[in-house]
C-alpha cells in the first residue's frame, strides 16, 4: 500500500499537493496517475482525455489571466458531482502575480477541488503556496540491483514495525539471493539511504516502495547508522565464506531490535 493509496482509504487527502522532482516529463505523468487513483477511488472514470473535471495547464509562461481562468472554472461544480483536479504542470513557470492569485484561491478552495502543482525544484514556488500543499519529493534516481526492492523493502518494514514471523514466512525469497548476496546487502544499504533522505526531505511515491520507506523513517539516525556499519560489516564477511543463512538471519534480527528500541 502506497502513501496516496493510505490516504485515500482514509479520506485524507489533501486539497492541494506539489510534485518535486528533476526529471519533468516523469512529474507530469505522475501527478496524472494520480488523477486517476483519485477518480477511481470516487467511483469516477480516470480516462483523463474526456474528462470534463480534468484540466492540465501548461505554459512556458503561466501569466495571471491563465489563473483567473482556472480561478472562475474553480467555481463551476464538477459534472461528476464529486471533485476536479488541477495541474499546474512546471509551475516555477508561474508569474509572481498569477502566483498571488494562485494563493488567495488556496486559501479559500472548496471541497471538491483537488489542485497538483509539478515543479523541478518546490523552492521555485512561493513559501506561502508551499506551506498549503502537501510536497511530494519524487527519487527517480533508479536502481539495476536483480532483486525485487518492492518485496525486500516489503520484508525490512514489517520486521521493523515487530512482526519477526514475516521473516520466516519471506525466508525462502531472502535465501533465494544467496547467488547474488551482493546484490541483496546493496539493496539493504540503498533502502537505509532512501530512508535517510525520506526522513530530512520527504521522498514519497505511489508505490509500495515508498510506502516502506514512510514506515522505516521511524528509525532514528543513530539506529541507521548502527544498521548501516552492520550490513557493511556483513557484506565485507562475505569475501569470506561465511554462513549466508545465519548471516541473514543475523540482519533481520538486528533491524527487529531496533525496531523494538524505536
Amino acid at each position: 500500500m502506497s502513501l496516496l493509496d493510505s490516504q485515500l482509504k482514509n479520506n485524507s487527502l489533501s486539497n492541494a499537493y506539489i510534485i518535486e522532482g528533476e526529471d519533468l516529463d516523469y512529474n507530469l505523468e505522475y501527478a496524472k496517475d494520480f488523477s486517476r487513483k483519485v477518480f477511481n477511488s470516487y467511483g469516477i472514470s480516470s480516462n483523463l482525455e474526456t474528462s470534463p473535471d480534468f484540466e492540465i495547464i501548461d505554459k512556458e509562461i503561466i501569466d495571471i489571466a491563465t489563473i483567473r481562468s482556472l480561478i472562475k472554472d474553480m467555481v463551476i461544480r464538477p459534472v461528476n458531482n464529486k471533485i476536479k483536479i488541477y495541474i499546474i504542470h512546471n509551475s516555477q513557470n508561474l508569474r509572481i502575480e498569477a502566483a498571488n492569485a494562485m494563493l488567495k484561491s488556496l486559501e479559500e478552495l472548496k471541497p471538491y477541488i483537488l489542485i497538483i502543482f509539478t515543479v523541478d525544484n518546490s523552492g521555485k514556488i512561493l513559501p506561502t503556496i508551499r506551506s498549503r500543499c502537501q510536497i511530494i519529493f519524487l527519487n527517480t534516481i533508479k536502481t539495476n540491483l536483480a532483486i525485487d526492492m518492492d518485496k525486500l523493502s516489503e520484508i525490512f518494514s514489517k520486521v521493523y514495525s515487530g512482526d519477526l514471523s514475516y521473516y520466516y514466512k519471506e525466508r525462502d525469497f531472502l535465501l533465494s539471493s544467496k547467488e547474488n548476496k551482493e546484490d541483496l546487502m546493496e539493496g539493504l544499504i540503498k533502502i537505509l539511504s532512501d530512508t535517510l533522505v525520506g526522513k530530512y526531505q520527504g521522498i514519497v511515491g505511489l508505490d509500495s516502495y515508498y510506502y516502506n520507506i514512510e514506515t522505516i523513517s521511524r528509525l532514528s539516525l543513530t539506529g541507521i547508522e548502527r544498521l548501516l556499519k552492520k550490513f557493511e560489516k556483513i557484506y565485507i564477511s562475505f569475501r569470506n565464506n561465511i554462513n549466508y543463512e545465519l548471516s541473514v538471519e543475523n540482519i533481520f534480527l538486528n533491524i527487529y531490535r531496533e525496531g523494538r528500541m524505536s
